[in-house]
C-alpha cells in the first residue's frame, strides 16, 4: 500500500472522528450550549478484534463448524478417491479395451468427476453460508454485551478501536476501554 494511500486512509479516520466528535457535542449548537444540554458525555472503546478472538461462544461455534466442514471433506475426499482409482484402473487397463470400452469408461469418469466438481461446489457454498450465519450470530452477541455494558457503565459512543492502517481511533486512553468488561459479559 502506499504511503498516498495510507495517508488518504488516515485522512478518511480523521475526518469520520471529527463528524463523530461533532454529533457528540451537538451539531448545530455552539460549545457551550452543548456543555449545558448535557455536560457528561461519555465515551469509550472496544476493540473488536479482540472480541472476536477471545468470545469462548465464537469459538464453540466456530469448532462445531469445523467438525462439518471436516466431515463434508471426508465425503468430498472419498468421491475424489473414487474418481482417481477409476481413471488409474482406466490408464491400467485401455490397452486391452475395445473402443467402445474405452469410450464408456471415459465418459464415466469425466461424468462422475463433473458430479465431483459440482458437488464440491454445492458444499463450499454451504459451509461459506453456515459460517456467515455464525459470524452474524457472533457479532449479534458482542454487539448487545457492548450496548449492555455501555448502558450500565453510562456511555454514550463506542468506538471501535482494533488497530491497523484503516483504524478509527488512532489514540485513546486506557481508561476508557471497555473490552475487558464486554468479554466478561459475553463469557459468562
Amino acid at each position: 500500500m502506499s504511503i498516498k494511500r495510507i495517508a488518504m486512509d488516515l485522512s478518511k479516520n480523521v475526518v469520520i472522528a471529527v463528524l463523530i466528535l461533532g454529533v457528540v457535542i451537538g451539531i448545530g449548537a455552539t460549545p457551550a450550549e452543548a456543555q449545558d444540554q448535557n455536560p457528561q458525555y461519555r465515551i469509550a472503546v472496544v476493540d473488536m478484534a479482540v472480541l472476536m478472538a477471545e468470545y469462548t461462544e465464537r469459538k464453540n461455534k466456530y469448532a462445531e463448524l469445523q467438525v462439518e466442514v471436516d466431515k463434508l471433506q471426508e465425503e468430498i475426499d472419498s468421491m475424489s478417491q473414487r474418481i482417481q482409482k477409476a481413471k488409474d484402473e482406466y490408464e491400467a487397463n485401455r490397452v486391452t479395451m475395445s473402443d467402445d470400452e474405452r469410450f464408456d469408461k471415459r465418459a464415466k469418469i469425466e461424468s462422475d468427476f463433473a458430479q465431483y466438481r459440482s458437488e464440491l461446489e454445492r458444499r463450499q457454498r454451504l459451509i461459506d453460508t453456515q459460517e456467515e450465519r455464525v459470524l452474524v450470530e457472533v457479532i449479534s452477541d458482542i454487539e448487545k454485551a457492548i450496548a449492555q455494558v455501555a448502558e450500565s457503565e453510562g456511555y454514550h459512543l463506542v468506538l471501535n478501536a482494533a488497530r491497523g492502517p484503516r483504524a478509527s481511533v488512532l489514540y485513546h486512553s486506557a481508561t476508557i476501554e471497555i473490552t475487558p468488561a464486554v468479554l466478561q459479559v459475553l463469557n459468562k
